[in-house]
């Protein structure tokens, strides 16, 4: 399967959304459709980070940022596991101890690849899991369309804050899982406490440039790291 960075598009929607500490922020965003490319288009960089537009696929992403050791006493899996690891961009190192193998590996920066189907990603994502990596795993609107102008961002680590269960704040959880974000709710103490993050760049296209300066504020104000933006 063909590992690529993975992006995603947002089109024809009106975002309506909480502030995470200072109240309601509304930002209405009209995106303009365009038709979508069946492969990923050119890689370009933001801070080092090289990433392709992918749309209308799945993403995963992981991490391993401590050193993973896993003991194998067949040579054969040792080797298979190995490679695999490698094909992710691992560091990896090999040993012997006691009679079995050790293949110790890490993923110190997020990484991501793209998949057709939920159920690859399902897949993919219990593989990832049991081999030691922090799994992200995002699921985009597959109906929104481009439009010309971007807005790229990310949020490597958690946001959280204590939900009250809102319509605007159902609203907002509602468009960060559009957006590729992956978000987590759960109820504690009479209330919910919500999280999300999106660890990889994520890309949403609207119609105009006024529409991308509010969308690039919005999403600032609320914890994410946003690319410049090209005109």
């Amino acid at each position: 399967m063909k590992i690529r960075i993975a992006k995603f598009s947002l089109g024809l929607v009106s975002l309506l959304a909480v502030g995470m500490n200072t109240g309601s922020v509304s930002a209405q965003v009209q995106a303009q459709t365009a038709s979508r490319s069946q492969k990923a288009q050119p890689a370009h960089s933001h801070e080092g980070h090289d990433h392709d537009h992918d749309h209308g696929k799945e993403t995963i992403a992981f991490q391993l940022a401590q050193w993973k050791t896993m003991h194998f006493d067949d040579a054969a899996k040792a080797k298979q596991h190995a490679d695999m690891v490698k094909k992710l961009g691992c560091e990896v190192k090999q040993g012997q101890h006691a009679g079995h193998i050790d293949l110790t590996y890490r993923c110190t920066e997020w990484k991501s690849m793209s998949v057709d189907t939920h159920a690859l990603a399902e897949q993919w994502s219990g593989w990832l899991k049991g081999s030691g990596f922090d799994v992200s795993h995002a699921h985009p609107d597959a109906s929104y369309a481009e439009g010309k102008e971007v807005v790229e961002f990310r949020l490597v680590n958690w946001k959280s804050f204590h939900g009250k269960g809102t319509a605007e704040e159902k609203q907002f959880i509602d468009l960060l899982g559009k957006m590729g974000c992956e978000v987590v709710v759960s109820d504690h103490a009479g209330h919910s406490d919500v999280k999300f993050r999106a660890p990889t760049w994520r890309d949403v296209h609207v119609a105009e440039h006024a529409a991308a300066d509010e969308l690039s504020a919005w999403l600032k104000k609320n914890g994410f790291e946003v690319a410049p933006h090209k005109h």
